[in-house]
């Protein structure tokens, strides 16, 4: 068989819809890992089962999903950025603006958990992951579309192809949108749902249950986003749902007339299909922490056979010379990749817990491994920010590297061209 570049079939490129890479790879990374999605939510309340508290079956949960996909997949981004002498030169607006994140990250869970610093009624560390909840789903979604971007059908020009980009980005927010409605901006605590939101209203009529309306507000991290009145009212959930609706009806029927013509992508319409699904449902679940990190696993997974195959790209075309390169982004050597990102993982796990028990063991109680079940107050009463001491380590020494990953692919997944090789 004829190859223009390591894995890539000219045949199938020259007469059909391309592959990013061979049959088996496209298989496994494109959809494959949405198996992954309800793992970490079964994992979730089977340590509740098991007796563990709620913030304890969290972070073990976070822990269950970032050793061996979530801590590699953010390492294989910096093989091409801060790994790769040259990336200071190639990229010096991303190589500033990565050193500028850490600053402000690490600022924030500081003077939130250690000085009590409020900004209008809410802790620093609250705004910084009402960002990261936003970005974080901009990341997952435009991951996702450009990915779908590298399947062309050579032989048929595609109309309607954007419809598949707005079922991604759409799936998640509907839902999404709904339970950040029903936050109570009155209540700093954020621990109650606002009795006059239409959201709870449903929510409470549905389940016959008031509380359980304060438990399904929307929280990440324990704490509510921090959002403008604008996105909270109704009609931006209903608006949302419509559209989401109206782009998922266009979609089904777009895909069943490629099915009858013959000219239906595969790799690319079983992506979509699994965004639209698990994007949807996902936000629906109790527990968000959790849940979230079911996209997060099946997100990490696709990622790191992404930033292999983009490596590889780079690789061929001369744009990175290391000697982690050479080790690891040679044909046959993707397992190398995995084992150096998942040491690389360990190690900061290590550091990070560490960390966690000189925290807790220094704070004379004011901070625990897994958190407090019900937050310590001060002398008027008022909640303070206190996480566990695993969660404020990981703000404190891992959050950052997350955060610079988000910003260097949104750079990265505008560059087609470490995504497909034309032959030529």
């Amino acid at each position: 068989m004829t190859t223009f570049a390591p894995g890539v079939d000219v045949s199938a490129a020259a007469h059909g819809p391309r592959l990013l890479r061979n049959r088996s790879w496209d298989r496994l990374f494109v959809a494959g890992g949405a198996w992954l999605v309800p793992l970490p939510i079964l994992a979730f309340y089977l340590f509740r089962a098991l007796g563990a508290g709620v913030s304890a079956a969290e972070d073990l949960v976070t822990l269950l999903v970032m050793v061996p996909l979530g801590g590699p997949h953010v390492f294989a981004t910096y093989t091409r950025t801060y790994l790769n002498p040259a990336f200071r030169r190639q990229d010096p607006l991303m190589f500033v603006l990565g050193l500028l994140v850490p600053v402000v990250v690490i600022g924030a869970a500081v003077s939130s958990a250690f000085f009590d610093v409020v900004i209008m009624g809410s802790p620093p560390t609250r705004y910084v992951l009402t960002f990261f909840f936003f970005w974080a789903g901009i990341h997952i979604v435009h991951q996702h579309c450009y990915v779908v971007s590298g399947y062309v059908d050579r032989g048929n020009r595609r109309r309607w192809g954007w419809i598949d980009y707005a079922v991604i980005l759409l799936a998640m927010y509907p839902v999404s949108f709904f339970r950040m409605s029903m936050v109570d901006k009155a209540d700093l605590s954020m621990r109650t749902a606002n009795p006059d939101a239409l959201a709870t209203r449903i929510v409470t009529a549905v389940t016959g249950d008031p509380a359980f309306a304060d438990e399904y507000i929307f929280r990440i991290g324990r704490v509510a986003p921090i959002l403008p009145d604008f996105l909270m009212h109704p009609a931006m959930w209903m608006t949302i749902t419509a559209l989401f609706v109206v782009a998922l009806s266009i979609w089904i029927v777009k895909s069943v007339r490629e099915r009858r013509r013959g000219t239906l992508l595969g790799y690319r319409f079983r992506l979509v299909l699994a965004m639209a699904v698990f994007g949807s449902l996902v936000p629906l679940m109790p527990n968000l922490d959790s849940a979230f990190q079911g996209l997060n696993a099946w997100h990490s997974f696709q990622y790191l056979g992404l930033a292999w195959l983009m490596n590889r790209r780079s690789a061929e075309r001369g744009e990175i010379q290391s000697a982690l390169f050479e080790r690891t982004m040679r044909e046959g050597a993707h397992w190398r990749f995995y084992r150096t990102a998942l040491f690389a993982t360990l190690g900061a796990i290590a550091v990070l817990l560490g960390a966690a028990w000189l925290i807790a063991a220094t704070s004379n109680g004011e901070f625990v491994m897994f958190g407090h079940d019900a937050p310590p107050v001060d002398a008027n009463g008022r909640e303070l920010y206190r996480p566990g001491a695993v969660l404020l380590a990981y703000y404190l020494l891992g959050f950052s590297l997350l955060l610079v990953h988000y910003l260097h692919d949104g750079f990265f997944f505008c560059r087609r061209r470490y995504l497909r090789t034309e032959p030529g």
